[in-house]
């Protein structure tokens, strides 16, 4: 494979995958997902997750709460 950003790692990307996903409108779901998600300001419905390393659970209202908070998800790039 070439260096960063080379004509070889783009040709080596997982398009078979991703054109299978979006041959399933999977694209589309997702596009769909994100323009039902809360908007900028709006609040967000409450969930638990395992912490990374000790699993321990935290809540999205156990971090606001006492704090401003920024949430973050995914990436369409």
């Amino acid at each position: 494979m070439g260096g960063a950003g080379s004509r070889e790692d783009a040709a080596s990307y997982n398009y078979p995958h991703f054109d299978a996903y979006v041959a399933a409108d999977g694209d589309l779901a997702d596009e769909a997902a994100f323009r039902d998600s809360a908007a900028g300001g709006q609040r967000a419905e409450d969930f638990t997750l395992p912490r990374l390393g000790d699993q321990a659970l935290v809540s999205l209202s156990g971090l606001w709460r006492p704090r401003p908070l920024v949430m973050e998800f995914g990436s369409f790039t």
